[in-house]
């Protein structure tokens, strides 16, 4: 269960990094356009670190 969830981890994090990369890129764009690009790479990155504290966070379930 914890190489599911490391792999897991591994993809959010990923996403995450391109939440960032894509902030620092959609600095170059026009004004309007920036405030709805960093509001929506914003709310992946919440989301994101949310599923991660999730995943860590469910217990595991009792093997019979």
């Amino acid at each position: 269960m914890n190489l599911v969830r490391s792999v897991m981890t591994f993809f959010l994090l990923l996403l995450l990094a391109v939440a960032v990369a894509g902030w620092i890129w959609a600095g170059s764009l026009p004004t309007q356009k920036m405030e709805g690009a960093r509001l929506v790479l914003a709310l992946c990155g919440v989301a994101s670190l949310g599923a991660v504290g999730l995943l860590w966070t469910a217990k595991q379930p009792v093997a019979n």
